[in-house]
């Protein structure tokens, strides 16, 4: 992948694990979720290390369903 290329999709995927983390388990986190998730599948799918793309040991189902805090 070209150099500048791939740091686009980095710093896209990084702003876009922070929308989803902000807005984890909320209607606000979801289109940023939808978009990591389709992000992952691509790159699965072409075989894309997700370290590559900053996606390595990041849990999207937590984004969705964040776990809940012992009260």
């Amino acid at each position: 992948m070209n150099d500048s290329y791939k740091i686009v999709l980095i710093a896209l995927i990084d702003l876009l694990k922070e929308q989803a983390i902000a807005g984890a388990g909320q209607v606000e986190g979801l289109n940023a979720y939808q978009a990591l998730l389709e992000a992952k599948a691509q790159a699965e799918a072409l075989d894309v290390p997700l370290a590559d793309i900053g996606l390595d040991g990041v849990d999207l189902d937590t984004l969705i369903n964040p776990p809940r805090q012992a009260a």
